[in-house]
Formats: structure tokens, C-alpha cells, sequence
């Protein structure tokens, strides 16, 4: 079974994104552009943040998004037009990836360039030049870098309007030998009591093709009033369940009905997405193994603790590093084995609105980690 990546580098423009998001689609395999990622986990766009904290600071968190490529991740990547440019990326990209480099008729490429610097504002490398200067610069200083890390090349028409055509007949360039394999499905049921910050973020990584192999086919809360309720409701889940704990309740007898529930979904994945109860001992004997919460911590580093304490307390111990983990329920709170953990960088301006939101992301991008797995 291929476990790897087929990479795709290129000028600005030269349809990574465009392209590589239909080969996922016509191969089945999830697709990821590392700019948009990059962006999700800083949470704003990366001139902002650049220019916030600095590019040093942005490098080192572009690196450790690029390595956490080399893990689970099995489809199709589109780089950002710098990203091979440093050495680490790089490095960590080719441990699992196969490289395309996309290098459409230089001449389209610049045309359709010229359009989209005066229809957009894009940040200028070279200001005192012309946009076309700008543009012939780049390509000379960046073509044969594209080229040098490259496996296999395709030309793409830039000037074909359905993406899709033209992505199957680059699809039929590509040897089958390094397409990699797509991950089994997943029938995935979610519990959730909270305002559904990371199911929804699991909902846009589903309809971007970030977890193609994922059918939500279950949806059950605690909480008739909680956000995560109205964001299965509009996203067209068919089976949902309100289930109120009755006063003097069991844990145990609440998590039969639970049990009961799962039994008539049959889901491969149950996923603890803001999930405020604490499940039985009967429960996990029956759907430990299959049943993944997420701590925004990196575990055991404030296992026991919640939300906004816990980055509290990573800036009061000044921790260089603080994350979300993954990990299977057991009887013991926050102490099943770890299945996925994904580290984010505390910075000095860090607030503890600032780490919920950085965690928040990480947590949405280790479950969607977790669900492409293939074992």
C-alpha cells in the first residue's frame, strides 16, 4: 500500500491549487494547499502575520506545517509559489513526496499573471520594477530551482476553462505506480455540547477535500441550545439525536442509550468534539478503541485541565510549545493511548485568546490527520 504524496511545485499561477484540487478529485485522495494551511493554523493571511511577529518566527511554523506532511498525510499537495525554497521544507516534503513540477507556456503563465496582479493586491517583491519585470525576474531566479526538485513534469493550458478537462489529462501523464492509494471510507459520528468551533472546521476541511474518505453519519449532543447542534442541522446530517441527561441519571444508564444509539449507525469513528461529558467505563469497553477525543494540550502536560486554564497556564510557564492531542477514551479522563499530536509555537505576544485559536486549528487538522490514517 503507497503511503506518499504527490507534490506539486511551480510558479505563481501555474495551477497548483487549480489543478491539483480536481486530481484529488478524480483520484479520491484528500488535497491540501500548504499557503491555505499556513494560514489556518496562523489564522490570519501570512503577510499579517509576517508583519506582526516576523518572518523568522512564520518560517519556523511553515516548516512545522510542511513536516507535518511527512506523517499520515497520503494525496495530493500544492505548495506555495516559496515554499521549496527553504532547504527544510524541502527536506521534509521528499521524505514522502513524489514532485510534479507544473510549468505551463511561460507566455499564458505571464498573461494570466499580468491580470491577476492588477485585479488583486498582491504584495510586490520587487517595487521598483514593472509588473511584467517583476514577473520575468522571478521566473528566471525560481524556474530552475522548480525543475531541480522535480520528478516528473507537466504543462498545463492555463487558458482551458474546465479545470476538470484539463486535470484528467494530466492525470493520464502521471504514472499509476505513484498515485498513492485513497484511505479506506469512514462512517463518522460526532458528540458534541459545545458551540461547535472544531466540528465546523471538520465540516469545511470535508467540503474543501481535506477528508474525502469521511461521511458524517451520526450527530449527537447533550445540550439542545449548543452551537455544534445548529452546524449538523445546516449541514444536512440525517441522523441526529438530542439526548438530555434526566436528573439522577447514571452515567452509566445515560451511556447505554448512547450505546444504543451508535449501534443503530454503525459508525467506523466516533469523534469527542467539545464533548463536556465524562464517558462510563461501560462505554469505553464497548467503543474505546474507536471512540478519539481531542485535549488542547499536548498530553500528559495538563491532562485533567480545560480550555482557556490550560493556555492560561502554558503562558504562565512560559512553554515554548503547546498543541492538541488526539487520543482514544478510556476509563481514566484524558489517559487513552495518543493517536495524533500536533505541537503549535507560544510566541511572546501570545494571548490566551490567541492560543485558543491557534490549539482550535491544530484540533480540526489532528482529527482530519487521524481520519486519513489507513490503518
Amino acid at each position: 500500500m503507497k503511503n506518499q504524496n504527490i507534490v506539486f511545485v511551480g510558479f505563481r499561477g501555474a495551477g497548483k491549487s487549480r489543478f491539483g484540487k480536481e486530481i484529488a478529485k478524480l483520484t479520491h485522495l484528500p488535497f491540501v494547499d500548504l499557503d491555505t494551511e499556513l494560514e489556518f493554523v496562523l489564522g490570519t493571511d501570512i503577510e499579517s502575520f509576517a508583519e506582526k511577529h516576523g518572518w523568522q518566527v512564520l518560517r519556523e511554523i511553515e516548516q512545522k506545517v510542511a513536516h507535518d506532511f511527512t506523517r499520515n498525510f497520503s494525496g495530493i499537495v500544492a505548495t506555495g509559489h516559496a515554499t521549496i525554497e527553504n532547504s527544510k521544507n524541502l527536506h521534509n516534503l521528499k521524505k514522502t513526496g513524489v514532485f510534479g513540477n507544473l510549468k505551463p507556456n511561460f507566455m499564458q503563465l505571464r498573461r494570466h499573471l499580468m491580470k491577476e496582479y492588477r485585479e488583486n493586491d498582491i504584495p510586490r517583491v520587487y517595487p521598483d520594477l514593472g509588473i511584467a519585470q517583476e514577473i520575468d525576474q522571478l521566473w528566471s531566479q525560481r524556474k530552475d530551482i522548480y525543475a531541480a526538485t522535480a520528478d516528473f513534469e507537466l504543462v498545463p493550458d492555463l487558458d482551458n476553462d474546465n479545470a476538470e478537462e484539463e486535470a484528467q489529462k494530466m492525470l493520464e501523464q502521471i504514472s499509476k505506480d505513484i498515485i498513492p492509494d485513497a484511505a479506506p471510507k469512514r462512517r463518522v459520528a460526532v458528540f458534541s455540547s459545545s458551540n461547535g468551533t472544531t466540528f465546523q472546521g471538520l465540516l469545511e476541511a470535508q467540503k474543501k477535500g481535506r477528508i474525502p474518505n469521511v461521511e458524517f453519519v451520526l450527530f449527537i449532543t447533550d445540550k439542545p441550545n449548543c452551537g455544534a447542534l445548529e452546524k449538523a442541522q445546516q449541514a444536512g446530517i440525517e441522523t441526529i439525536h438530542v439526548l438530555e441527561p434526566e436528573e439522577d441519571e447514571t452515567r452509566e444508564e445515560y451511556d447505554r442509550q448512547l450505546i444504543n444509539l451508535i449501534r443503530e449507525q454503525n459508525p467506523d469513528v466516533i469523534l469527542l468534539a467539545g464533548w463536556m461529558r465524562i464517558l462510563s467505563p461501560l462505554f469505553c469497553e464497548q467503543f474505546g478503541d474507536t471512540t478519539l477525543n481531542v485535549h488542547p494540550s499536548l498530553l500528559p502536560d495538563y491532562a485533567g485541565m480545560m480550555g482557556d486554564a490550560i493556555h492560561k497556564k502554558v503562558i504562565e510557564n512560559e512553554d515554548r510549545y503547546t498543541g492538541a492531542t488526539i487520543h482514544k477514551v478510556s476509563p481514566e479522563v484524558d489517559g487513552g493511548d495518543i493517536v495524533v499530536q500536533r505541537k503549535v509555537l507560544v510566541t511572546e505576544t501570545d494571548s490566551v485568546e490567541d492560543l485558543r485559536r491557534k490549539v482550535q486549528a491544530q484540533e480540526v487538522l489532528g482529527f482530519c490527520e487521524a481520519l486519513e490514517k489507513k490503518k
